[in-house]
């Protein structure tokens, strides 16, 4: 793993010697840089370094941090922007989102600073290039984990979560709520008997289904303004189907309760990339005439960078890439045929699946089942 590089800009310069310090012992084989005026920031960095992550007060004389990250943007794309603010009211935080993949509180935690770290160390472990890295840091719209799904991945790292208080929390969106127990009753999951209880439908769905479902909505509520009703509506339809049928497919196969959940997640979550990438595309994307348009192989690279900025499992990640570079030779219950099975369905939904490429296809694959599934659609 290379070594990796953070600047640091604030007007404070005891801020600065604070953070500098924090970040020296979290990461003491790291490069740490500070400026203390917002109009020079380039003239800290030596010639060549291009810093990982750039973090960025809020409010100082020269330059407010937004804008500052605004142009660091456009400059270096490809660096991770954190903002540190005082002012965490709703329409200050709603405000910067669009420039920044970090909003922190001031005064920082040591354990803020380490989240943002481990967060790019996973996201350097996934070797993009860095013109990958660059086009996925030009798009203008992120936004930080939505709070009600930060407060649930806080909930269910406790060993004895509180289903009641889980569901509790859930309620706070009634659609989502009412999304959940419809997911719940759904014949994939298994039960034939109707439920109207949260709690009731929670269980059945588990906590990391729970999670990834109340995050896909909350992302959906995010970027619906930004979106026509119709596509919006399409790419929801398809990330739901999408998810369901690898689920059923991997089930079908043998794979047990984790890898059944994990393939609904990495199917699921992979239409974030999608709503964003269309949501900043400069024409949208006629579905209606051509529908093989919407998947976006890029939207994946975007999904996965995304969630590694949120702090998902650099294992899961690796899951949502196999499905564009799938191993064709994946055979057992392993992530790799988990990756096969998410590009067959993959394939199969995008329409192109005739007789003559399922032919083609079948000549690749050489698990037996995946095979015969493919026959029988």
């Amino acid at each position: 793993m290379k070594k990796l590089s953070v600047l640091f800009i604030d007007d404070d310069m005891f801020m600065l010697k604070a953070l500098q310090r924090t970040a020296r012992r979290a990461q003491p084989n790291w490069d740490f840089y500070i400026c203390e005026d917002a109009l020079s920031w380039q003239d800290a960095l030596p010639h060549g370094v291009l810093p990982d992550a750039i973090f960025c007060d809020y409010l100082m004389p020269e330059k407010n941090g937004d804008e500052l990250l605004e142009e660091i943007a456009a400059i270096i794309p490809s660096s991770v922007r954190v903002l540190l603010t005082g002012d965490t009211a709703e329409d200050v935080v709603s405000k910067v989102s669009e420039v920044s993949h970090f909003v922190l509180k001031k005064p920082f935690a040591a354990a803020d600073l380490e989240d943002v770290f481990f967060c790019l160390e996973r996201l350097d472990s996934l070797n993009f290039s860095l013109e990958m890295r660059n086009k996925l840091g030009r798009i203008g719209y992120f936004f930080p984990l939505p709070e009600i799904a930060a407060q649930l991945r806080t909930l269910f790292a406790i060993d004895e979560v509180d289903i009641g208080q889980t569901a509790d929390l859930i309620k706070q969106e009634a659609f989502i709520a009412a999304k959940i127990i419809q997911i719940a009753n759904s014949a994939f999951i298994g039960y034939h008997s109707k439920t109207v209880s949260l709690e009731e439908a929670i269980k059945r769905l588990g906590l990391k289904m729970t999670e990834t479902i109340v995050i896909s909505m909350l992302v959906n509520n995010c970027i619906a303004p930004k979106l026509p009703i119709e596509i919006h509506k399409k790419v929801n339809e398809w990330a739901f189907n999408y998810s369901k049928l690898s689920r059923q497919l991997s089930q079908s196969l043998g794979f047990k309760a984790v890898q059944l959940d994990n393939v609904f997640i990495a199917s699921l979550l992979s239409g974030i990339g999608r709503l964003v990438f269309i949501a900043e595309a400069n024409e949208f994307i006629n579905i209606d005439a051509d529908d093989n348009k919407m998947i976006l192989d890029e939207a994946t690279s975007l999904t996965v960078y995304i969630l590694t900025l949120w702090g998902y499992p650099l294992e899961l990640c690796q899951i949502i890439l196999m499905q564009d570079k799938p191993d064709f030779a994946a055979k057992g219950l392993t992530d790799q045929k988990l990756g096969l099975i998410m590009y067959v369905v993959k394939v199969f939904l995008s329409g192109q699946l005739d007789e003559f490429a399922k032919s083609n296809l079948k000549t690749l694959i050489e698990d037996v089942d995946i095979i015969d599934w493919i026959d029988n659609c």
